[in-house]
């Protein structure tokens, strides 16, 4: 009996014994949930395609390391996101309220991550993510349990910022779908563009890109920075190549998390395969590093290329497969789990278990918190840490996609801004360099070109000779009547002022081509000009103005005082008028330089077409123009009076058309001279001021023709008579002074000259009728009869010019020097009888008739 109690106190011993080592044998399964994006539905990322299997081959991993979780083993509970929060935040809560218990949640694309770690801490759930890259999710405030393998979108921008100063681009535009991810992308990059001087513009759409396109095309982006899911990623492409922004002017940057061969899928947009690559060529990417170049072994035993042929080997087209890329993120999700739940284990209280855990588990959910925050393990992806925001420290990988493929250009370590360039980046362009940001836009002058300038400049060189020649002309001829009579210190004054507005069209020209000037250099040159130009205008109009003024003043002084009419006038008269002019010139000069100095400025015009067609430049024309704050008033002060006195001067020379003054013996050739000046600078003045101003040659070439026309003419009419006149006519006549007032010769009209023909013929025809004998007598009488009629002719004729009834003789020794009738002789060698003649001199200041125009002599130089 004793012995029999023995045996059955043995064997519950024995029972108790071996349920106590099954017990401790037993496998605790610790459940985690997962949300895998398996399909991009509207417009998403699919990256569940890859990550699902990588973090089933992670779990695989995990459960077979007995270092690791030793007497337990994770199970995975997923669902199908298709990256929609809508259906995500509906599958979480079936994972929730479906047994058993989740220690944990997995999420993927940003928008699932954002719904699902919003609402998990009111479960006191902590949620990892191996897709979630906004960077909203960074705060910690909202997303209190949140952590991320993969970094945060915003890390990139400072690597895209770095790479724009590289290459030199200061202008970037952007394009996004509106997305809470790539919002807050695209806020984050203009933040840093701004920071470091770059312009940045941004162009959003939801669904369909064509209008955001036409907005890039429009504002002639050519550096584009996009920021979508693949998805969209293709639309954009193909309007891309559809509107032109492709090519060696562009460079686009995407998103570096697609698979290797996105652009070749065609499926929802209108472009070819061909099309699609050819639009996506020479393309940048940047992303953070998520496959360890490392030959390490990580804590799962492997390198990361070895992970990367293990995943590759359980799919069928990797480089097409959605998450790809993010594959190592989601496999150290997994090995990140593990490591914070066996952390977990070794920091709970003996009466607590993990296992025990559920949504009202505070304690637990602190301490698997912090063990996920410590979190510190060679990866896969490169070294996985968290930092207090929960997310994903790591290093950014440039890539470019060159013939098809993506090579590897660099490595960017945004703590440390260190940039590590281990390939060459290509570019579409005629000398393989990075293209502009933008149209080149090229300054070019609007200035006067060598071959106008250099013609103007020779004819006014050549003008300011003739007026040399003419000024010592003047001087040399001072004594004979036909200069001294002309007022020569007027016409001197004239000359100079032809002199010095030709000297102004050197400075006018300038600068021309190739020729550049300070800016206080600009400013005298501009003063200088228009000193000159405006001291000449009034010293030579001045001169004839107060030619036309003078005589027009003294002669209608003379009908109302009909007296002294062969009375000078003094020649300070015409000074005076000079003076005046001169004077209004100099005070508004003067009140121009010192109140409101003409400066160098530019004006622009609009963009000329393309003219270098690889170099992408066009060039915007700038006039470098002489400008005042006020220029308006002090050019319509001067304008206004310059213009008064031309009207003014006009109307005076028309109203003299007919005077004649003994003592401006080029009284005529003057008004001919004020018609020339008046007309022409009226017209040039309106055309060079409202309707050529910014043609620098057409502007140059109207005021260089019309001041030289001006000076020419001018002093062509003024001058060329009177040395015409000297040369023709011998030195007595040109010298002797007239008797009776004139003090030089003057030409008989056509019709005097033909009447002194008709009578030498009639006289002639007469001696031949007479008898060579005692018939000679009678003859005689006849002949004096005969001369005696043809002399009250003349005599008439005199009386209609100088309107006197009467007319004298005058005695045989003062035959006027202007008319003598030819000699008349007999055949007989014993008579000769010498023709009276008759002075026709008119009064000075005599108006004509148009009846006494058709026959005249006059003391006036018939011009």
């Amino acid at each position: 009996m004793v012995m029999l109690f023995w045996l059955l106190i043995d064997y519950l011993v024995l029972l108790l014994l071996l349920t106590n080592i099954e017990t401790t044998n037993a496998v605790v399964e610790l459940h985690i949930g997962g949300l895998f994006p398996m399909e991009a539905g509207t417009g998403g990322w699919a990256g569940g395609e890859a990550c699902l299997p990588a973090v089933k081959m992670a779990i695989e991993d995990v459960n077979k390391d007995d270092k690791v979780l030793a007497g337990y083993t994770l199970k995975l509970h997923q669902n199908n996101s298709k990256c929609q929060a809508g259906l995500a935040a509906r599958q979480m809560y079936e994972l929730l309220y479906t047994p058993p218990t989740k220690l944990m949640l997995l999420t993927g694309c940003s928008p699932v991550t954002t719904v699902v770690a919003e609402a998990a801490p009111m479960w006191n759930l902590i949620v990892l993510s191996y897709g979630g890259s906004s960077p909203a999710l960074s705060n910690r405030k909202r997303f209190k349990t949140l952590f991320r393998t993969h970094p945060t979108a915003n890390m990139q921008n400072p690597t895209r910022v770095e790479l724009f100063r590289v290459f030199k681009w200061e202008k970037i535009s952007i394009i996004q779908s509106v997305e809470e991810v790539f919002t807050s992308t695209a806020k984050d990059l203009e933040k840093l563009c701004r920071e470091n001087g770059i312009q940045a513009e941004r162009q959003s759409f939801y669904g369909n890109p064509v209008g955001a396109i036409k907005a890039l095309k429009r504002q002639d982006a050519r550096i584009i920075v996009g920021l979508f899911y693949v998805n969209e990623a293709r639309r954009v492409l193909c309007q891309a190549y559809h509107h032109g922004l492709y090519g060696k002017k562009y460079v686009w940057f995407f998103i570096g998390w697609y698979a290797d061969k996105w652009f070749e899928n065609t499926s929802n947009v209108n472009c070819t395969k061909a099309q699609m690559k050819l639009a996506a060529e020479y393309h940048i990417t940047t992303e953070s590093i998520m496959l360890s170049a490392s030959e390490e072994l990580t804590i799962s035993g492997m390198t990361g290329k070895q992970f990367q042929r293990r995943l590759s080997a359980g799919l069928d087209d990797p480089a097409n497969t959605g998450g790809y890329p993010e594959a190592p993120l989601a496999y150290d999700a997994i090995w990140a789990v593990a490591l914070a739940f066996n952390c977990t284990i070794s920091k709970l209280p003996r009466e607590k278990r993990i296992e025990s855990f559920n949504y009202n588990d505070t304690f637990l959910k602190e301490k698997l918190f912090a063990c996920v925050q410590n979190t510190r393990f060679k990866g896969v992806s490169g070294q996985v840490m968290f930092n207090q925001a929960g997310d994903r420290i790591a290093k950014t990988q440039i890539e470019q996609l060159q013939d098809g493929e993506y090579k590897v250009l660099g490595i960017y370590d945004t703590p440390t801004k260190q940039l590590t360039w281990t390939g060459v980046a290509k570019f579409n362009t005629a000398d393989g360099r990075p293209p502009p940001d933008s149209t080149i836009i090229r300054e070019t002058k609007l200035t006067v070109g060598k071959d106008l300038y250099f013609i103007i400049v020779a004819l006014a060189l050549l003008q300011i000779i003739t007026s040399i020649v003419a000024v010592i002309f003047n001087i040399k001829n001072l004594d004979k009547g036909v200069i001294k009579f002309s007022q020569p210190h007027c016409n001197n004054l004239l000359i100079t002022g032809c002199f010095l507005c030709s000297l102004s069209l050197i400075l006018l020209g300038l600068p021309i081509e190739e020729v550049n000037f300070s800016s206080n250099q600009f400013s005298f040159l501009c003063h200088s000009r228009i000193l000159l130009l405006m001291f000449g205008f009034s010293l030579a109009y001045g001169s004839l103005f107060a030619k036309v003024w003078n005589v027009h003043q003294f002669i209608h002084k003379q009908r109302v005082h009909s007296k002294n009419k062969d009375e000078i006038i003094p020649p300070h008269h015409f000074y005076i008028v000079i003076t005046v002019f001169l004077v209004i010139d100099l005070i508004i000069i003067l009140f121009w330089v010192f109140l409101d100095p003409l400066r160098q400025t530019k004006r622009s015009f609009p963009l000329q077409e393309i003219i270098e067609e690889d170099g992408d430049v066009k060039v915007i024309p700038v006039l470098e123009l002489c400008q005042s704050v006020h220029q308006k008033l002090w050019t319509g002060l001067i304008f206004g009076y310059k213009c008064l006195l031309l009207v003014l001067g006009l109307f005076l020379s028309y109203d003299s058309r007919n005077l004649r003054y003994r003592y401006v013996n080029d009284f005529r050739m003057v008004g001919l001279a004020i018609y020339n000046v008046a007309i022409l600078s009226l017209i040039t003045g309106v055309v060079v001021t409202f309707l050529i101003p910014s043609h620098a040659n057409a502007n140059f070439a109207f005021i260089g023709i019309t001041v030289l026309l001006c000076t020419y003419v001018t002093i062509g009419l003024i001058f060329i008579p009177k040395i015409i006149y000297l040369h023709s006519a011998s030195e007595e006549t040109a010298e002797e002074p007239d008797k009776s007032g004139s003090q030089f010769f003057t030409q008989l009209t056509k019709a005097e000259r033909k009447r002194m023909e008709q009578l030498a013929v009639e006289n002639a025809e007469l001696l031949k009728k007479l008898p060579q004998n005692d018939e000679l007598a009678v003859c005689q009488n006849r002949q004096n009869s005969r001369i005696e009629e043809k002399t009250k002719e003349c005599k008439e004729l005199l009386r209609r010019r100088t309107k006197l009834k009467t007319a004298t003789f005058v005695d045989d020794h003062k035959i006027s020097d202007e008319v003598k009738f030819a000699e008349m002789s007999v055949e007989s060698t014993c008579y000769q009888q010498r023709i009276s003649g008759i002075e026709l001199h008119p009064e000075a200041g005599t108006d004509y008739t148009d009846e006494d125009k058709l026959s005249s002599c006059s003391d006036e130089i018939l011009l």
